[in-house]
């Protein structure tokens, strides 16, 4: 078959959804079906002309309409947000024939797609990775993206779900579950290590890291605040930050420390290359994600966990979504009963800090066997045996 992939991602290499729909093409690709995309942003711009020329990626054609990242005054963003869409709409009734079937991911313009794609018989699917709380979205928004989600949603008939959460809650339709994927192939998993090194120096103690914008939803003030403990009560464990700097950190997130004096072994690297973060897990002993039970967190399946997983650094985390299926207590990490500062300083103190580094280094031989599920060579047969059975 060929596919038009379709969404609110940032090609080549922009985010994390980037990455996403580019694994689940490439796992296509093995299956021997064909894909292009339509990027709603990305480092290309955007040709008025008839004629858009392609860029590519990984040997996919692509073209960057942008449709999101809205520049310019208030009134402009506005402008653009109403018109979100209308560069594909264009786009896909221009290569009409050209492909058999599309892939939205996390689309607004669904409801169009979905009258557009039944009146051509074009096969239409939706890859759905969140459920976004209200608060995060502009009040202008709020009822469209309800009635997306509960409504409109629904009229899909085909699904790639990022977890069981959102399968099950959208159970009537076909429906298949990728988590977040790696390509495992990448030179940058088992490169690099060095340089990390030289910047974060040695250590002979634990070393924890957290990769990513820590936001309030991945609580990383909890473990922060359990790590200072600790170092103040003498212990040998250090905490790697990636994403932002000390000084960002403490001046956005003061309120959420208990000692806003922290060690210098709670080291803040600043922004890092997405190429250049697994050489970081790599001297890590554990990585550590928490997030609060909700539905957001259970919608939805964190990329760095993935990521870390890929790397072969065991995982420290509370289990939301599906990381049970993943996370095994004591073989690829340690579970946090609750995120919260009490839960992470008693299975640092009581289970991570008395371990051998032979016991670690069993711990990363699991990690790296468990992995092999998040590698997107192994969606080959799955996806194939979807996508025949399309609705």
């Amino acid at each position: 078959m060929r596919f038009i992939y379709i969404g609110s991602f940032r090609l080549p290499n922009g985010d994390a959804a980037a990455a996403r729909v580019l694994n689940v093409a490439r796992a296509l690709r093995l299956a021997g079906h064909e894909v292009r995309f339509i990027s709603w942003g990305g480092m290309e711009k955007w040709s008025e002309a008839d004629s858009e020329e392609e860029c590519s990626v990984d040997g996919f054609p692509y073209v960057v309409t942008n449709e999101i990242d809205f520049k310019g005054g208030l009134f402009k963003k506005a402008i653009s947000r109403v018109l979100q869409g209308r560069k594909t709409k264009r786009l896909l009734r221009k290569r009409l024939g050209e492909y058999d079937a599309v892939i939205s991911y996390n689309c607004s313009i669904i409801s169009w797609l979905v009258k557009f794609c039944k009146k051509n018989k074009i096969k239409l699917v939706s890859d759905l990775t969140e459920w976004y709380s209200l608060n995060e979205l502009k009040i202008l928004d709020v009822p469209g993206y309800i009635w997306n989600m509960c409504a409109v949603q629904k009229r899909v008939r085909n699904k790639i779900t990022i977890s069981s959460y959102l399968s099950e809650y959208y159970k009537a339709s076909h429906n298949i579950v990728i988590p977040a994927t790696c390509d495992a192939t990448e030179a940058k998993w088992r490169t690099g290590k060095e340089k990390a090194i030289k910047v974060a120096g040695p250590f002979d103690g634990i070393t924890l890291i957290y990769a990513g914008s820590p936001a309030r939803k991945d609580a990383v003030h909890h473990a922060i605040n359990a790590v200072q403990r600790l170092i103040e009560e003498g212990y040998g464990i250090r905490f790697l930050i990636l994403g932002v700097q000390r000084d960002e950190y403490i001046q956005n997130y003061s309120d959420l420390l208990k000692n806003k004096q922290l060690s210098d072994k709670i080291q803040f690297l600043g922004r890092v290359s997405q190429d250049e973060v697994p050489s970081y897990y790599s001297i890590a002993d554990f990585m550590v994600l928490l997030r609060e039970p909700n539905r957001k967190s259970n919608a939805g399946f964190p990329t760095k966990f993935a990521e870390s997983i890929t790397s072969g650094t065991p995982v420290i985390a509370n289990l939301t979504s599906d990381l049970g299926d993943y996370l095994k207590e004591g073989d690829t990490g340690f579970v946090v009963n609750r995120p919260c500062q009490g839960d992470v300083y008693q299975v640092l103190r009581d289970k991570v800090l008395p371990l051998e580094r032979a016991q670690i280094d069993t711990m990363k031989q699991k990690v790296a066997e468990v992995s092999i599920r998040l590698d997107y060579h192994a969606l080959e047969k799955s996806l194939a045996s979807f996508m025949a059975q399309l609705r």
